[in-house]
């Protein structure tokens, strides 16, 4: 006979025994081989074994010892009792049912671990009643292993129990007031699974699932995307609760595919029940994907799992077992063994409370009762907190995992706790509950920080929503995305046609030159007499004014003169700058009138002409007695109009001196040829217009100019080595400043002690480097204390 004929007969030997209720032979067997277990246990409990065929869970044996020493050493057991521990096969070919009776009837088991297979549970939980005997699970088993109606003396410490897996996700779900929802799950061995439960669950608390697909566990990513179900999906869920199979990784394919497909939006929640850790390691860190994406699709996705696979017990109890036998498990057994050892543990509770109950060393084949104190209670076991409820079932807290960037953090707790006992016998359901605790509050990747509702504002399909307004402002928004750059082109273009407008350039015919005698005899400083406290004296002088004048349309102008080379272009810089000159006014600036250039071979600057010429024609004029009120009149003047320029878009003067300070009929000092004189210099270093020479005067003169040598020591520099003004700076303005106000207050011109020519003090200056003493004008020493003070406060250091 071969072995398959021969397990066929025993199991249904054993089938016969149970159901001949009635029969003499099988009431005088049961009768006998009790009185033989009564007769020979004493205090031993022989603990029936059966070890599921699997060879990663080899060491099954080795934890139920270990266990029963801890529970000796910890004095937990009666004194006197002794548990041995009997293993046999299960799980292979109906083997365990097979070994269950053999235990039973031939070793007197008076309890069972195991088996670890479903199919073998169904039968032998419903054997243990009749024996008398409690069977304790601890690997997940079928929803309907919870009957106890059925299976009176089953209990349970799984970690991966799917009913409370599912009573956890409706308590998420419920937290965020979901109401309606979308399944995926495998299409192959779905029984052990939470959404078995959770279906049921979903429909008593009024919890729509508007769609369930499946999917085969080996499907690719492209197969899922190319099966068209994830269309279906997206038109009826934003909450969608996936579970292809116990362990997390086997969601990956589906993620990658929703990630692909653009189904990894902030509306979407992807919730991932994580009953059992088959790996020590997550989906994005595995060896054989590309783990930026995968890490990639599961970002933003909330994982749900029992507390007790928390790594701090994990590496404690793998560290106690390696201690206790010498033997490294690997992660998937050290947690199927950490169950099997709050298995035994929780026997020995009940053990102990029976003994103290009703005493006496044959309580442990009392197994009803032995069952009865399993339930209803709690102890902390390997696992963490074991809390057991009124079927001897373990309700197992539940944490919720928020992915971000590769890492999960607990977003919510969600405790296990027994409900009142009252409450429990009119409502067996109610019997236990997870009370959720929110740890972080606005976690989820939107602009709020806060989940989605269920239903999108506009339905999953957007037809629930008006999209008129919509279209018209996105009408709009283009109509204004396109007259913006053209107006502002428009405007850009107005501009540069107002630059190019050109308002400051003069026309050559009307302006008329002035014979330069005449205007010298006309515009003597002699024309008047006056006397008061703070001027007097004759102003009769043979000091005249040298500025070269014209006028141009009734207007007296002063200007400088230039032979206009070529035909000369304005860059926009400049344009912008002689914009600017023409708008500026203020008491202490010149009015600049404008420029005739392209005209007649000639360029011609003009600035509107002041009467008294300039300070340099006051200061140093023997004949005049300035008293104090009159100089610190000058100096604030010059003060205020340099203020006013480096305030304004023009910023800078450029080319400050005593020359360029005139005075007004009003004894106003006024700033003048600012700004200009740049733009002159620069047509001049490139040969665009050539410097008039009258008769008399020499264009190498030009660079000895008095005007230069109160340049700051960098602008002499450049204006040496390259025969050109360079660009003006502030710092360089406060430094001829300090120079004006030098010769205001002393009337002496800088540098005259040391008795050198312009062009040798210039090239003193210029020739001086970091670790050369810069030469200064001196102090007259017939001066008071005061000038000296005021005058040392505006004289900066280079």
């Amino acid at each position: 006979m071969s072995l398959v004929d021969r397990l066929k007969v025993r199991f249904a030997l054993l089938l016969l025994l149970w159901l001949a209720k009635d029969s003499t032979q099988l009431m005088s067997t049961t009768v006998k081989l009790n009185s033989e277990r009564l007769a020979g246990s004493g205090g031993v409990v022989r603990i029936g074994h059966l070890q599921p065929n699997n060879p990663n869970i080899a060491h099954e044996p080795e934890i139920l010892k270990m266990c029963a020493r801890d529970l000796k050493e910890r004095k937990i057991l009666p004194i006197n009792y002794t548990l041995t521990v009997i293993t046999m096969e299960s799980c292979n070919k109906f083997s365990g049912v097979e070994h269950a009776a053999y235990l039973h009837y031939i070793k007197n088991a008076t309890i069972y671990f195991g088996p670890g297979c479903n199919n073998e549970m169904l039968v032998i939980g419903k054997l243990a009643p009749r024996w008398n005997v409690p069977i304790i699970a601890h690997m997940s088993g079928d929803d309907a292993l919870s009957d106890r109606t059925v299976f009176p003396t089953l209990g349970s410490v799984a970690l991966t129990s799917a009913s409370e897996m599912a009573r956890a996700t409706l308590t998420f779900l419920q937290l965020n007031n979901w109401d309606e929802v979308g399944f995926v799950r495998t299409s192959v061995n779905y029984d052990r699974l939470s959404m078995q439960s959770l279906r049921n669950i979903l429909k008593k608390r009024e919890i729509k699932v508007n769609i369930e697909i499946e999917f085969d566990p080996f499907a690719s990513a492209e197969e899922i995307i190319s099966s068209g179900k994830l269309k279906l999906l997206k038109s009826s869920a934003r909450i969608v609760i996936v579970e292809m199979g116990m362990d997390i990784h086997t969601a990956t394919n589906f993620m990658l595919a929703v990630h692909r497909s653009d189904m990894k939006t902030e509306e979407f929640v992807y919730i991932i029940p994580w009953l059992a850790h088959m790996n020590d390691h997550y989906p994005w860190e595995a060896t054989t994907v590309d783990k930026q994406e995968v890490k990639a699709a599961f970002e933003n996705v909330i994982i749900i799992t029992a507390h007790g696979y928390d790594k701090k017990f994990f590496d404690e109890f793998q560290l106690k077992f390696s201690q206790a036998t010498g033997i490294l498990s690997s992660h998937y057994a050290t947690l199927s063994y950490m169950s099997l050892y709050d298995a035994l543990f929780l026997y020995g509770l009940a053990l102990r409370d029976a003994y103290e109950d009703l005493g006496g060393y044959d309580v442990h084949q009392n197994g009803s009762f032995i069952w009865s104190k399993m339930t209803n209670r709690q102890f902390i076991g390997a696992t963490g907190q074991v809390l057991m409820n009124n079927k001897a079932i373990r309700v197992p807290s539940y944490a919720t995992y928020h992915t971000t960037n590769g890492t999960l953090r607990i977003v919510v707790e969600l405790e296990a706790k027994n409900a009142d006992r009252a409450l429990c016998e009119k409502n067996p359901e109610q019997c236990s509950e997870h009370v959720a605790h929110e740890v972080i509050q606005f976690y989820w990747s939107s602009s709020t920080g806060q989940l989605p509702k269920a239903v999108p504002p506009c339905g999953y399909t957007g037809s629930l929503c008006d999209y008129t307004t919509y279209f018209i402002l996105l009408g709009i928004t283009a109509f204004l995305v396109t007259i913006a750059p053209l107006s502002y082109f428009v405007y850009i273009k107005q501009k540069e046609r107002l630059l190019y407008d050109m308002t400051w350039r003069i026309p050559r015919d009307s302006v008329r030159l002035m014979d330069s005698n005449k205007s010298r005899s006309e515009h003597s400083l002699a024309s008047k007499s006056q006397s008061s406290g703070s001027f007097s004296g004759s102003l009769g002088s043979k000091q005249l004014i040298s500025a070269k004048q014209a006028t141009s349309n009734g207007v007296r102008l002063a200007i400088k003169r230039f032979q206009q080379m070529r035909n000369i272009t304005f860059p926009k810089s400049e344009l912008k700058l002689l914009k600017e000159l023409k708008l500026t006014e203020n008491e202490n600036l010149n009015k600049f009138y404008g420029i005739c250039f392209n005209q007649q071979n000639e360029f011609i600057v003009l600035w509107l002409f002041c009467t008294r010429g300039s300070l340099e024609d006051i200061l140093f004029n023997e004949e005049l007695k300035l008293g104090r009120n009159f100089q610190v009149a000058f100096a604030k003047d010059v003060v205020k109009g340099l203020s006013f320029l480096h305030n304004s878009p023009l910023l800078i003067h450029g080319l400050l001196c005593l020359q360029n300070c005139l005075v007004d009929s009003n004894w106003t000092v006024k700033l003048t040829n600012f700004g200009t004189e740049a733009i002159i210099s620069e047509k001049l270093y490139h040969n665009e217009i050539k410097l008039i020479v009258e008769e008399g005067e020499d264009d190498s003169d030009r660079l000895a100019d008095r005007k230069y040598v109160q340049q700051a020591p960098e602008i002499i520099r450049e204006l040496v080595t390259r025969k050109t003004m360079p660009p003006g700076t502030q710092p360089a303005d406060i430094y001829s400043l300090g120079m004006v106000l030098y010769q205001i207050l002393f009337r002496v011109q800088p540098f005259h002690e040391r008795g050198k020519s312009i062009a040798k003090l210039m090239e003193m200056i210029s020739m001086s480097n970091d670790d050369d003493q810069l030469i200064r004008p001196t102090f007259p020493s017939s001066q008071g204390t005061e000038s000296y003070n005021l005058q040392a406060r505006f004289l900066p250091m280079n």
